[in-house]
Parts: C-alpha cells; sequence; structure tokens
C-alpha cells in the first residue's frame, strides 16, 4: 500500500477484517494488520472518493513527517485520538509536529497523520524500527514519545478527550486498481 498515493481522498480504519468481496468500486488499496501484543486485527483501506461505511472511520490525508526513510520498518504503531468537538484537530497534529522537531525518539521512521472527515478524530499511522523502540519511547516520554514543555501541550492539549496507541506488524496488502 502506497500510504502517499494522490489518488487516495480517504482511507477508513476498520477495527476487525473488513471484508470486501466482491470488491467495492472506489476501493484503491488495502491493508491488514494484526495487534502486536493481541492480535487485535484492523483493516486500513484507501478510497477514491469519501465512502459511509459501517463501523469504520474515514479520514483524510493532513501531514505527514520522517518520509523518505531507508530505515527497515518493523511496526505499525496506530494512534486514534478523539477530541470533543470539531475544529481542533488540525492544529493538535501542529502541535504533535512541533513537539517532533525539538525532542524525537530514537526509532521512530515516518508518521501520517490523517484528520476523520467530522473533524472530531485523528489517526496517526506511525512506522517504527521495532516494537521495542516504540515500548521504550512510551516508557521514556511518560505515555508520549517525547519530553518537555511542548509535549506537556500536546497532553493537555484543551478538547482531548481520549487516544488509544497499539502496535502491529502489516499481516497483508492488497493492492488493486479503482473500477469503473
Amino acid at each position: 500500500m502506497d500510504l502517499d498515493r494522490d489518488d487516495a481522498r480517504v482511507i477508513t480504519l476498520h477495527h476487525d477484517r473488513a471484508p470486501f468481496e466482491p470488491r467495492p468500486d472506489g476501493l484503491l488499496d488495502l491493508r491488514r494488520l494484526e495487534g502486536v501484543e493481541d492480535g487485535h486485527a484492523v483493516t486500513l483501506a484507501q478510497w477514491a472518493a469519501p465512502v459511509d461505511l459501517p463501523g469504520a472511520v474515514a479520514y483524510r490525508r493532513y501531514r505527514s513527517g520522517g518520509l523518505g526513510s531507508d530505515r527497515e520498518v518493523g511496526c505499525v504503531v496506530l494512534v486514534e485520538v478523539r477530541f470533543d468537538r470539531p475544529g481542533v484537530a488540525e492544529r493538535w497534529v501542529d502541535l504533535v509536529f512541533e513537539a517532533l522537531a525539538g525532542n524525537s525518539a530514537p526509532g521512530g521512521v515516518s508518521a501520517r497523520f490523517h484528520v476523520s472527515l467530522d473533524g472530531t478524530r485523528v489517526l496517526n499511522y506511525a512506522e517504527w524500527e521495532t516494537a521495542r523502540a516504540h515500548r521504550d519511547a512510551l516508557a521514556a516520554g511518560d505515555g508520549s514519545v517525547g519530553t518537555g514543555e511542548a509535549w506537556r501541550r500536546v497532553r493537555s492539549f484543551p478538547g482531548f478527550g481520549a487516544s488509544d496507541v497499539r502496535r502491529y506488524r502489516v499481516v497483508t496488502d492488497e493492492a488493486g486498481s479503482q473500477r469503473g
């Protein structure tokens, strides 16, 4: 799956193995992930246009960093963040980038931030060299991947509701092309 493809307007996240047979119109690519610690399955799907799927959250790409690295990716970390209102997600992501600029953790490879179509959620698709590197970064950062004042502002951001952080391994990529 090319996470940066220009024709992918929307990415959806399904907490389970989403069945896409027969392949729906507009579906570009699928990536199936399995939880490193708990085996929890998720499916990421890229779409050519916005879709409304039961049980899925739809996101648009907002901001990415660390791309173009030649370091080996051994772990995908999905960070799902919820806010108590729309209109603040982009500011929170920008604040994360400020924090990363001053204090990034060893082992982090890249981060791709997406904002939900309703503006109340963020999905960070982060690539790490290993699951251990990510666990170590969280332990050193007291729950975030960095330390210091900028990271404190990220954690105490107004409107920040809840977050979920899970480590995954890629099980399959199912590339395809848009039909019709």
